[in-house]
């Protein structure tokens, strides 16, 4: 089996990483640089939180001068966030900003919505996006899953999950992730898989996959083997 990791902050030394899965580690453009140099193995994902969305011109032309590095292999996470953050007013603009560079560079976007589903959906709807937009940490009901599944989006689920949502979702539209909770992505798939009534190496399998189709170029992990762990203990 091969671990995914689409979505996480959670960092690790270098020495201590699990050799077993890949990461797209999201990292604030000024992050960029260090973080690059100091992980040599995983991707990254790049972009302004909507949270941090005001007053955001100068990082906002740094992410264009860094995103075309391959190193970077996703825009995000962007969004919209009724809850917290700046007005729809300041978050849409730079949302769409987000939305072109991913077109011009034909990178995934890793979206962050919080109580804003109609507003995605419209903005979607007016920039008629090419490339692939991932929610990251869905956990929606099963109204609101048909209705994104009917407008093209694609879902990375993490410790929260809607079992009833999970139900629904295609596996070729699937994606696992940390982000920065306490479960491990191990612990996430085997969530995930029993969620489905399926095998965890059907699973892993499946996202494997889709990670292949969407990020080519995010580097393999070492297979792992349940048995010869068992062994090994």
């Amino acid at each position: 089996m091969e671990f995914y990791d689409v979505h996480t902050h959670q960092i690790f030394l270098e020495e201590n990483d699990d050799p077993y899965h890949s990461c797209i580690f999201d990292v604030y453009p000024l992050e960029f640089e260090v973080a690059k140099e100091s992980y040599n193995r995983h991707a990254f994902s790049c972009g302004i939180h909507p949270w941090y969305s005001e007053d955001s011109d100068t990082q906002m032309a740094y992410l264009n001068e860094i995103a075309p590095n391959p190193r970077i292999i996703a825009i995000g996470e962007t969004g919209l966030d009724r809850l917290k953050g700046p007005s729809f007013e300041i978050q849409i603009p730079v949302f769409k900003k987000h939305i072109e560079l991913s077109e011009k560079l034909r990178k995934p976007v890793i979206i962050h919505c919080v109580k804003a589903w109609e507003e995605l959906i419209r903005v979607r709807r007016e920039t008629h996006p090419t490339q692939p937009w991932i929610i990251h940490g869905y956990r929606g009901k099963p109204e609101l899953t048909e209705q994104l599944l009917r407008e093209g989006f694609l879902f990375s689920v993490g410790d929260q999950i809607n079992v009833d949502s999970m139900q629904l979702i295609p596996l070729d539209a699937i994606f696992c992730e940390t982000d920065e909770d306490e479960m491990s992505i191990r612990e996430v798939y085997q969530q995930a898989a029993r969620s489905l009534n399926m095998e965890i190496e059907t699973f892993a399998s499946h996202i494997a996959e889709n990670v292949r189709r969407i990020f080519p170029t995010l580097e393999p992990p070492k297979p792992f083997y349940p048995d010869q762990e068992e062994e090994s203990d």
